[in-house]
């Protein structure tokens, strides 16, 4: 049985959290405004292609899928939600239970 991940998010003064479930390859986003909550369930929803180091800084591979396929590549995704949707991933702030 896989750990939940939780990462924060915020989007001007709302905050709330993105939980992906290992198990059942399942993404929940949680935040009060529903039109940037549906930004970012399509935005996790849909394919990425991604350019990622590979040895270095000049050495890149593209890589493809979709969030849900496993954490890592959930995390290299959510490196370009900002871009996309103007939510900010918060990676150090703790997730506090409501």
């Amino acid at each position: 049985m896989g750990e939940l991940f939780r990462v924060a998010i915020h989007h001007d003064n709302d905050c709330g959290y993105i939980e992906y479930d290992p198990d059942v390859r399942q993404i929940t986003v949680v935040l009060d405004d529903a039109a940037k909550r549906g930004e970012v369930e399509a935005f996790l929803r849909r394919k990425h292609v991604i350019r990622v180091a590979k040895h270095s800084l000049r050495d890149f591979t593209e890589a493809t899928g979709f969030p849900t396929e496993s954490l890592d590549f959930l995390k290299v995704v959510l490196t370009s939600l900002w871009e996309d949707t103007g939510v900010l991933v918060d990676w150090s702030r703790p997730i506090i239970s409501r």
